[in-house]
């Protein structure tokens, strides 16, 4: 009985050697995108956007994907406290930046700045705008980050599992006359989309590993019938 056990087990080897290695490629896939909308009526402002986690009934998470849309206005202002003109923006031209970041676990990022044109010039007394930008569902992204489950297990989970941050920060810069004081005004909107990226594997791994479990379930059932 034990040269049939043997001679069963040379045959589950031998198939091997026939068919060949289990094909380490997989069947890759992707998710339906996730969205959540966000809302700024400032420049400086943050909100926390909740995302299901991947299903891993459907396989291996090897990857995520985000992105937004972006729709802004950005507004550089300066007011000038005197009763005459000043000058602003030498050696240096006067702008305003604004920053929006979406930022989810294990360092996925994706960031847009929105920058005025500098202004070099005059400022009449009291409040001025004297830089504009705007954006109108701009784009921005796709970031991908790749890992497999263990290296991306923040992302597997249930339902609002996921937090993705949003975040928006003003900055402003250049030369001001001592009468002169600069701000920044703005607003932003959009819409944040997520994404999963998952493996398969391809139906020929899939037959092998079967045919070798037959083998072996016969090979035991062999042993318990001696």
């Amino acid at each position: 009985m034990k040269k049939k056990i043997v001679s069963l087990l040379s045959a589950f080897a031998a198939t091997f050697a026939l068919l060949g290695p289990a094909p380490a490629s997989a069947t890759v896939l992707t998710t339906d995108w996730q969205s959540a909308s966000f809302n700024f009526s400032s420049v400086n402002a943050s909100a926390n956007l909740a995302f299901d986690g991947f299903n891993s009934s459907l396989g291996s998470l090897i990857g995520v994907v985000i992105k937004f849309t972006l729709n802004e206005v950005l507004n550089d202002r300066a007011f000038n406290f005197s009763d005459s003109p000043s000058q602003v923006g030498a050696p240096n031209p006067v702008s305003a930046t604004s920053t929006i970041t979406a930022s989810g676990p294990l360092g996925l990022t994706s960031v847009n700045q929105l920058t005025t044109p500098g202004y070099t010039g005059t400022v009449a007394s009291g409040l001025t705008t004297i830089g504009s930008a705007s954006l109108t569902n701009f784009l921005v992204g796709p970031v991908q980050l790749n890992g497999n489950p263990v290296s991306l297990a923040n992302y597997i989970g249930g339902t609002n599992s996921v937090t993705i941050a949003m975040t928006g920060a003003g900055t402003q810069n250049g030369s001001l006359s001592p009468d002169v004081m600069t701000g920044y005004l703005g607003t932003a909107s959009g819409i944040v989309y997520l994404q999963y990226i998952y493996a398969i594997p391809e139906p020929a791994a899939i037959a092998v590993f079967a045919l070798g479990l037959l083998l072996l379930s016969v090979a035991m059932w062999r042993r318990r019938q001696q």
